[in-house]
Formats: C-alpha cells, sequence, structure tokens
C-alpha cells in the first residue's frame, strides 16, 4: 500500500467519522439536550481524605454531591459517544467487507479469519478499524466510572443528612 493510497483512506475514515458525530450533535441540540461540562472542582472532591470530608458542613456535602451527579452525567455522556463511534465503525466495517468476505479461505475457515484477512486488504476499512479498537478502549476505560462517581455523590448526601441530625 502507497503512502498515498493510506494517507488517502485515513482522510476518508476521518471525515466519514466527522460526518458521523455532526449527524449525531445536530440531533442532540435539535432535541434541546444539554450538554453537561467538566467541571475542574471534580478532581478535588473525588479526592477529598477522610478528614476533609470529616470537617465539611451538610450544605458543602450537597454542593459538592450535586458535582459528582453532574460529573456523572459528563462520564456517561463520553461513555455514549464512544459506544456510538464503536458501533459506526463495527457497521462500516462489514459494509465494506461484506462482499469480499467470500473471497478469503472455504466455507470451513472461521468468520474472524476472513473478517481480518478482508480487513488487511482494504485500507479504509484498516482505518476504520484502528477507530473501533480505539473506541473500544475508551469505552473499557470509562466503563463503570459514573456508577462509582454516582456512588460517592450518593455518600455525601447520606453525610449531608447524618450532619443535619446532629
Amino acid at each position: 500500500m502507497s503512502d498515498n493510497s493510506f494517507s488517502g483512506s485515513k482522510q476518508r475514515c476521518d471525515d466519514l467519522l466527522s460526518s458521523f458525530l455532526e449527524n449525531v450533535d445536530n440531533w442532540t441540540k435539535s432535541k434541546s439536550l444539554p450538554q453537561v461540562e467538566p467541571n475542574a472542582n471534580v478532581s478535588y472532591i473525588l479526592n477529598l481524605d477522610q478528614g476533609q470530608l470529616r470537617s465539611l458542613g451538610a450544605a458543602s456535602c450537597l454542593e459538592h454531591a450535586y458535582e459528582l451527579y453532574s460529573y456523572a452525567e459528563y462520564l456517561e455522556t463520553l461513555k455514549v459517544k464512544e459506544k456510538n463511534i464503536l458501533e459506526w465503525s463495527e457497521s462500516s466495517i462489514w459494509f465494506i467487507i461484506s462482499k469480499e468476505m467470500g473471497s478469503y479461505g472455504t466455507e470451513f475457515t472461521k468468520w474472524q479469519i476472513k473478517y481480518y484477512s478482508a480487513i488487511a486488504e482494504n485500507p479504509l476499512a484498516s482505518e476504520i478499524l484502528k477507530v473501533k479498537n480505539h473506541a473500544a478502549a475508551r469505552v473499557e476505560t470509562l466503563d463503570g466510572k459514573s456508577k462509582r462517581v454516582t456512588k460517592m455523590a450518593d455518600t455525601l448526601t447520606n453525610l449531608a443528612r447524618r450532619k443535619n441530625e446532629y
């Protein structure tokens, strides 16, 4: 594969993905779904130690809990975006290589061998596979984070209740 073919495929892949993401963003905006922005204070809240938690007042606990709930929503939004990219890349690869799959191996050859052989022969599919692998890694990284952050926010909410009782 020449460098020119590689860069052309990479550019095409980038253009197709950008178009897909732009369409999703446009739909989100058309439905008036607000976008949650990251909050710089979250890092501080996530790293509070026992002494700092003990010194917080009930109102501060609730304020911090709200910020963590907001951050959990932000994390979920990121995860969904990466899942969308993962689904897009998977369906795009199958669309590109489906006609070629029969050309690899025999009827007894495992589909995975045919799948990766067909991808290796197609520069665009190869680039989309890279996008897919990166998105899968990001989904794995984000998996469960929002639930853990929500649990921390719940803990702060419960702490605020306890502080109000005393």
